[in-house]
């Protein structure tokens, strides 16, 4: 078999754009919905024809399979809803809707799809890269579900792998997300094996099951038969046994949902001691065995990231893996699955057992006893083994790869420098805050949140300040990376609070919060309030001595500064101002400057009081200029809200450089307007490049070699992971040069205004008539007043009251205003999706041999502080040896609250922007035509 007990999970799917009904269409028209708990690995959707039958008496025989099945009769509903499932894997059915095949191959969590007519003929050329099934009863689909289910929940378990450190992991130092998801499995077996379980768990664990299964009769029964006859002895019985305690098991173990896991600890320990049990019972068969085999298959990405380019390290199963000890199960189990997933990597774990690292923490056994009797070992969750070689073989015509595995001893040195942390009694004082943080560490924010917000309702932890602060201090962390800064500031406060009641005003451990909440008043702009408590925290820290200390200090006199220099230019924000908001200039004597000298327009206009205006613009770029232009000279009253100091066309000019640097400029495309067309055609408006590359594959040549250097070429263009970066805007992209990548690179690197942006941007401005500008003015709220008016809100607390507005502001930051009967709900879902922030990008002036050379530097997301010119010199000096770096300037606009985003690709063209404020322009005035009839 190359299985293992994985048989179903528990986790949330949160559908972020629709709710759901069973035998309901779904319109796109609904509102955002609650979010709905599964506790199993897949899902059977079923989408049918309106005018088919709605297929009741099928549906309800399928359902004694799973629970969860849905049913669609709208196929853009249905691709919508399998395109937000996170955590399970679908198995589509299909009746009566047979020519629009091609519109499912981007749904990678797609697991299999079925014809089920009776008229259906054999596949289809077109299709074969989509696999299907033509099923003509009932029965046979059944039985078929039933066989496809089970292949896939024993190939859905999870793999952690970890490179061994020189020197020992520390919990409170920066993990890497490998690091972290290593050693969050290895926590959590620690924290159940130190854990002592109430008589009632068992208990409250069935009352969880039965409310969720309480419309399934059948597996209702089943339940009703664990709470009678379940025995400690019989746990490996029951894990073995496809039924709903080992999917929820398996489930939660690989999606890390903390609190069911929990719930089902009682369970977990009972089946280590059963595996101990097992051990000594069967150790003269025991001795006969020392190579077991697990198969598996995974992503080529996946199986380079995380087993091959990590040979000679540390990997463990999250589960409880199961291997067998027949070599041929193993290879037939991936022979099955690589028919069924062909473009999927074949891998065959062989496992050397060496008994004498028995140990009755990390357990195994033969599943051999009164109960059961099967070729196979059974290993207790997240054990450890090393990976000792991997090679590729052939088997028949496929490809396989042999991993081998050696089992280490938990008290291995090597181990013991990563997992230490995990097993320091100070940790275990406070366990679920750690979770929360290696959740956080692995990126895992929304699952981090929801448990992190359940500890608050836990007395042990309600009860223990000092818990109560990390978790508070946990949570404000996430909002803040999520840009909810108000969120993030009152768990701070809280967080505050709570110390105060056993520390000192006075005390030093209570500077890192001070740091915290005057960060998220810089965020907020609240430069004020910013100030004193960087100040407060200063204050705090000059009284210890620590080299520590002085760093902290250095960090917040730099935060200090930055807080002052806005505070004076809020107080000259009538005055003109040559120095930007944001941007940065880092000096190779490391002093550090912020903001940027600027040509651009940066004056605001005198308002008229108690005016009315016709339209309000909210963000400017050159599509609300061109929009302000024109709706002027059709003698509309405009005013223009902007949250920066300044114009924001990116035309920075930097005193370093003498004759002036443009940083960020537009680039100039005829093709742009006729582009958005593309946008919107269905079928690929929702693929990622990966998922494009995966449908052509089968048509050409495609060997690694040659994925990994196209994978590097595109992800260089869109400067973003190729899993997220959209098909269309890479077909966009090339198209602006008649899909020549080379012109089309040169073009939008050097097509651009001689006299520069600023220039076009004064030149449009002067030809407005009736248009005020008001900069540094931050909007939080539009929303629809009951007499069809728009009412504004500024962060100042400014109010204003208009017919309509034009909204221009970049897509990320957009979360940071509240809409309300505004915007239409496919905007309001774009505006949660967000688009791809791209990567870091700055410029470097060099200094020695080749004095005055300007580069500019792009890399991947966050793998680089830009800030610290030493960092850059070491990564420069890569390609550029011996060279030294002057300074180092830009943007982070990825960070940054103004744009959240690097930069916008295809879009990023002047004409186009002229074209979008143009269309609006028409808009306005049709909406104008339409209140006057």
């Amino acid at each position: 078999m190359g299985c293992s007990s994985s048989k179903n999970f528990t986790s949330d799917i949160i559908s972020k754009h629709f709710s759901l009904h069973n035998e309901e269409s779904l319109s796109i028209t609904k509102t955002i919905p609650q979010s709905i708990r599964f506790l199993e690995n897949y899902l059977i959707i079923w989408l049918y024809d309106e005018t088919s039958n709605k297929f009741e008496n099928e549906i309800k025989q399928l359902r004694t399979l799973i629970y969860g099945l849905k049913t669609f009769n709208n196929i853009d509903a249905c691709i919508t809803f399998i395109d937000n499932i996170q955590d399970e894997k679908v198995f589509l059915i299909i009746s009566g809707i047979h020519r629009t095949f091609e519109r499912f191959h981007h749904l990678t969590q797609l697991e299999k799809l079925y014809i089920f007519d009776s008229s259906h003929k054999q596949n289809d050329e077109k299709y074969q890269i989509l696999k299907y099934d033509i099923i003509h009863n009932i029965d046979n689909l059944y039985k078929q579900l039933q066989e496809d289910m089970k292949l896939c929940e024993m190939d859905l378990i999870l793999i952690t792998t970890v490179f061994i450190p020189s020197e020992e992991i520390s919990f409170s130092s920066k993990l890497t997300k490998q690091q972290a998801s290593f050693l969050f499995t290895q926590m959590l077996k620690e924290i159940i094996a130190r854990l002592k379980f109430e008589s009632c768990s068992k208990d409250v664990f069935i009352d969880f099951c039965r409310l969720y299964y309480m419309n399934n009769n059948e597996q209702l029964h089943i339940i009703d038969e664990f709470a009678k006859n379940y025995r400690p002895n019989k746990a490996l019985w029951w894990l073995t046994n496809q039924c709903f305690i080992s999917k929820i098991l398996d489930r939660v173990q690989r999606t890390h949902e903390i609190d069911i896991i929990y719930k089902l600890g009682f369970f977990i320990k009972q089946i280590n001691i059963q595996l101990n049990h097992l051990y000594e019972e069967n150790s003269l068969l025991m001795k006969t065995i020392s190579i077991v085999y697990r198969g598996k298959t995974m992503s080529s990405i996946e199986f380079d990231t995380t087993v091959k380019n990590n040979c000679g390290g540390f990997l463990a199963f999250t589960n409880f893996l199961i291997a067998t000890i027949d070599k041929k199960d193993a290879i037939d189990f991936v022979d099955r699955r690589l028919t069924m997933h062909p473009n999927m990597t074949g891998i065959i774990f062989e496992i050397n057992i060496d008994q004498t690292k028995f140990n009755e923490k990390s357990p195994f056994a033969l599943l051999k006893d009164a109960d059961m009797n099967r070729n196979e070992i059974c290993f207790y969750m997240s054990t450890v083994f090393c990976i000792e070689s991997i090679e590729q073989t052939m088997n028949g015509t496929i490809i396989i790869w042999f991993v081998k595995l050696k089992l280490i001893d938990v008290n291995d040195q090597q181990l013991l420098r990563i997992v230490a942390p995990t097993r320091n009694d100070d940790i275990h004082l406070n366990p679920g805050y750690c979770l929360g943080k290696l959740l956080m560490e692995m990126g895992e924010y929304k699952r981090a949140e929801q448990f992190l917000l359940e500890l608050l309702h836990d007395p042990s932890v309600r009860s223990q300040p000092r818990r109560l602060v990390r978790v508070h201090s946990g949570l404000a962390a996430i909002y803040t990376y999520n840009n909810q800064y108000v969120n993030a500031l009152d768990h701070y406060q809280l967080a505050l609070e709570t110390s105060l009641t056993y520390l000192q005003s006075n005390h030093p451990d209570l500077v890192p919060i001070y740091k915290a909440i005057g960060d998220n008043y810089l965020h907020q702009k609240d430069y004020i309030h910013a100030l004193e408590n960087y100040e407060k925290a200063i204050e705090l820290l000059e009284q210890g001595t620590s080299q520590m200390n002085a760093d902290i200090i250095i960090d917040l006199h730099i935060c200090i500064n930055k807080a002052k220099q806005f505070i004076e230019m809020l107080i000259d924000i009538g005055k003109p101002s040559n120095r930007t908001l944001d941007g940065f200039i880092c000096h190779a004597n490391s002093t550090f400057e912020n903001g940027l000298i600027t040509t651009i327009v940066n004056n605001n206009t005198k308002l008229v009081n108690n005016k009315e205006y016709d339209v309000i613009i909210i963000g400017v770029e050159f599509a609300s200029l061109i929009s302000a232009r024109e709706l002027s000279r059709r003698d509309r009253s405009v005013l223009i809200l902007e949250a920066k100091n300044r114009i924001d066309v990116a035309d920075h000019i930097s005193v370093l450089l003498g004759n002036g640097t443009r940083l960020k400029p537009f680039s100039i495309s005829d093709l742009y307007p006729k582009l958005c067309e593309l946008m919107t055609i269905q079928t690929y408006d929702h693929m990622t490049m990966q998922e494009r590359l995966k449908q052509i594959s089968s048509s050409f040549d495609y060997h690694d070699n040659m994925r990994q250097i196209l994978d590097t070429y595109l992800s260089m263009n869109t400067q973003y992971d190729l899993r997220k970066s959209g098909f269309l805007d890479h077909l966009c992209f090339w198209a602006l040069e008649d899909y020549d990548t080379i012109r089309t690179s040169d073009k939008t690197s050097r097509s651009k205004i001689r006299e520069g942006e600023s220039a076009l941007v004064q030149a449009i401005l002067d030809d407005c008539q009736d248009v005020n500008l008001l900069l540094f003015t931050s909007v939080i709220s539009v929303h629809r007043t009951e007499d069809k008016k728009v009412r504004i809100q500024t962060q100042s607390q400014q109010v204003f009251n208009v017919r309509t507005t034009i909204i221009t502001v970049p897509l990320n930051p957009l979360h940071n205003i509240e809409f309300q009967s505004t915007l239409e709900f496919e905007k309001l879902c774009a505006i949660a999706e967000g688009q791809c922030r791209g990567d870091t990008k700055f410029w470097a002036k060099l200094k020695n041999s080749i004095e005055g050379t300007v580069i500019v530097c792009f890399g991947p997301d966050n793998a680089l502080d830009i800030r610290d010119i030493v960092a850059v010199e070491r990564e420069l000096q890569k390609f550029l040896p011996n060279c030294k770096v002057e300074h180092v300037f830009g943007h982070d606009w990825r960070n940054g609250s103004f744009v959240e985003s690097t930069w916008s690709w295809w879009r990023g063209s002047i004409d186009g922007a002229l074209e979008s404020g143009l269309t609006s322009v028409r808009q306005v005035q049709q909406y104008f035509r339409s209140q006057t009839i």
